[in-house]
C-alpha cells in the first residue's frame, strides 16, 4: 500500500466539495451578524469534523460497493478513478477498518461541538453520520434503493450548511438556512444523478436499482433542469432579500452548463466530477458573496 492508494480510496479531489460548501454556513452566519469570538474555532473544528466524513463515505462506498460485486475493472469508474481494492493493492478489511476509524474520528469532533455549543450540533452531526453510512451500508443501502441521489444532495445542501452554520453562529439555526441550501442541494442532486445516469447499464447488470435508472427517459432533462433551477432559486433569494445582491457573483457560472450538458449527452466518463467542479467553483463564490459587506 503507498500514498496513492490513501489518496485513492478517500478521493481527495471531492474533498475540495466539502470545504466549498463549509463557506456558504460560515459565510451566512458572518452575513447576519452572527459569527465572531470563539466561534472561529469551533468553524474550523467543523470543517475538519466533515472532512473526516466525508473521506469515511468515500471509504465505506467502495467497500461496500466491492463485496455487493459493484465494482470491477470494468465498472465506469475505472476508467478515470483509481480503485485500489479491484487493483487488489490493499484489503477489503484494510479500507473497512479505515472507513469506521474516519467515521469515529469525524463524530467524536461533533461529540465536542455539542458539549460546546448545544444539542442541535449533536441531531445534525448525527443525521449525517446515519445518511453517510446509510448510502452502501446494509441494511440500508439508499445508494441501491433509489434514493441515494437524494440522501448525498441532502447530505452536501441543507445538512452541511446547516451544520457550517450552527457551529459558526453558537447553535442558532433560523429557517432562511434551508432556503439558502437550496442551490448547493441542486447541483449536488445533479452530480450524483449523472453519476447513475452514466453508470445505470452497468448498476443494473449488478442488481441496482437507482433514480436515474427509473428516470432515465428524462434523464436530460432532470439533470439540466436541477443545475438551472439552482440559479433560479439563488436569484428568487437576493430578491426577496433573503440574500445580499452580491450573491449574484454566482450567475457567470452558470456559463459552464452548456458545455455540462453536451458531456452528459456525450456520456462523458467523468460527467459526475466535471459537475463536482461547477460546484466546488459555485460554493466557493457563493460563500464569498456572503462575507462581502454590503
Amino acid at each position: 500500500m503507498n500514498k496513492g492508494d490513501i489518496l485513492g480510496l478517500i478521493r481527495a479531489w471531492s474533498l475540495l466539495m466539502t470545504l466549498a460548501v463549509s463557506l456558504v454556513g460560515i459565510g451566512y452566519a458572518y452575513h447576519l451578524g452572527l459569527y465572531y469570538g470563539l466561534r472561529i474555532v469551533y468553524s474550523v473544528m467543523a470543517v475538519a469534523g466533515a472532512l473526516l466524513l466525508h473521506a469515511s463515505v468515500n471509504v465505506l462506498n467502495d467497500y461496500y460497493d466491492f463485496i455487493h460485486g459493484v465494482d470491477s475493472p470494468n465498472s465506469p469508474t475505472a476508467v478515470y478513478r483509481r480503485q485500489p481494492l479491484v487493483m487488489g493493492t490493499v484489503s477489503p478489511s484494510f479500507v473497512r477498518n479505515l472507513g469506521f476509524s474516519l467515521i469515529i474520528a469525524g463524530a467524536s469532533i461533533g461529540v465536542y461541538l455539542t458539549v460546546m455549543e448545544g444539542y442541535l450540533i449533536l441531531a445534525l452531526g448525527l443525521l449525517g453520520v446515519f445518511l453517510l453510512y446509510a448510502y452502501t451500508g446494509p441494511p440500508f443501502t439508499l445508494k441501491y434503493r433509489r434514493l441515494g441521489e437524494l440522501s448525498v444532495a441532502l447530505t452536501w445542501g441543507p445538512l452541511l450548511v446547516s451544520g457550517f452554520f450552527a457551529a459558526a453562529s453558537g447553535g442558532s439555526l433560523p429557517l432562511s438556512v434551508l432556503l439558502v441550501s437550496l442551490p448547493p442541494f441542486l447541483i449536488m442532486f445533479s452530480i450524483i444523478y449523472a453519476n447513475n445516469y452514466r453508470d445505470r447499464e452497468y448498476d443494473a447488470k449488478a442488481g441496482i436499482r437507482t433514480l436515474a435508472m427509473l428516470t432515465a427517459k428524462y434523464g436530460y432533462q432532470i439533470y439540466i433542469g436541477s443545475l438551472i433551477t439552482a440559479y433560479i432559486v439563488n436569484t428568487a433569494l437576493v430578491i426577496t432579500g433573503i440574500l445580499p445582491y452580491t450573491a449574484l457573483a454566482t450567475l457567470p457560472t452558470a456559463a459552464l452548463i452548456p458545455r455540462l450538458a453536451r458531456a452528459f449527452r456525450d456520456n462523458a466518463h467523468d460527467i459526475d466530477a466535471r459537475t463536482g467542479l461547477l460546484y466546488t467553483i459555485y460554493c466557493l463564490i457563493y460563500g464569498a458573496a456572503l462575507i462581502i459587506p454590503t
